[in-house]
């Protein structure tokens, strides 16, 4: 099915690797020209290379978890292109509990997942708005809609975010523009791998039990791919995806056992 964006463009952030790159990757086969964002420049020249076209992909170096990074960001994006699609992501904030991180902690979190969108919002919704099209795609966590133990950070500053965009897809929804959300849930990317370890240091027990303990938990027995995350941020930023906004939309493999 053509998803009716090419030559578009789009701005995807945390799009080195894992589930940002999937996000670039899928865009960019619907005919989308991508920018890619890291913090750094070696991952960035390293994504590329995962493109058929590598020239056509335009690299922005950038910290999206500070203000100032984001700001960089802007300033970039502004010099390639008038963008079309926004695709906010970014690296998750660290595991804790609710007593056990300091106020930092909490201010940095915000910075990095709420702020940092708001911020991007703010600059590419306005000139999306004047043309009477655009798409806005967020990927956040299922922690939005089922709080996880030890990830106070995400399930708190995540909802927040989601808030945002539902005010936000409301107020812009008349002139052509759509704001979504994706709740990813176990991809197999180094973020997840990490948590593993990090699992595997504190219990003691082997990569092997650990990765089987987890496989049990989930419906589908296996770890999503990040590409089946990349075809849904694709579809929300399509032409075809005309009538969803302002939702969050499960994109993990049935973990969530609410009805909605």
């Amino acid at each position: 099915m053509d998803l009716g964006i090419r030559g578009k463009k789009a701005l995807i952030g945390g799009a080195s690797k894992g589930l940002g790159l999937a996000a670039a990757q899928a865009l960019a086969a619907e005919g989308c020209e991508v920018a890619i964002v890291s913090r750094s420049r070696e991952n960035l020249e390293a994504a590329r290379r995962k493109f058929p076209s590598p020239q056509a992909v335009h690299p922005i170096v950038a910290d999206l978890a500070t203000s100032d990074g984001v700001d960089a960001c802007i300033r970039q994006a502004d010099l390639w292109a008038s963008v079309d699609i926004l695709v906010n992501n970014t690296g998750g904030p660290p595991p804790g509990r609710s007593m056990q991180l300091d106020d930092d902690a909490w201010r940095r979190a915000n910075e990095s997942l709420v702020l940092y969108v708001k911020k991007m919002c703010d600059h590419f919704v306005p000139p999306m708005r004047a043309r009477k099209w655009g798409r806005v795609v967020t990927i956040t966590s299922l922690t939005v809609r089922e709080p996880v133990e030890n990830l106070v950070l995400s399930n708190v500053y995540r909802a927040g975010l989601t808030a945002y965009l539902k005010g936000l897809a409301r107020e812009v929804a008349a002139d052509g523009v759509t704001v979504n959300s994706v709740l990813p849930g176990a991809y197999l990317t180094e973020r997840y791998a990490q948590l593993i370890e990090g699992t595997m240091r504190t219990s003691g027990r082997s990569r092997e039990d650990v990765t089987a303990e987890l496989l049990s938990r989930f419906p589908q027995s296996r770890f999503q791919q990040p590409e089946e995350l990349g075809a849904v941020v694709a579809f929300l930023a399509s032409a075809k995806a005309t009538a969803v906004t302002g939702a969050a939309v499960p994109a993990e493999g049935g973990m969530l056992r609410g009805m909605w």
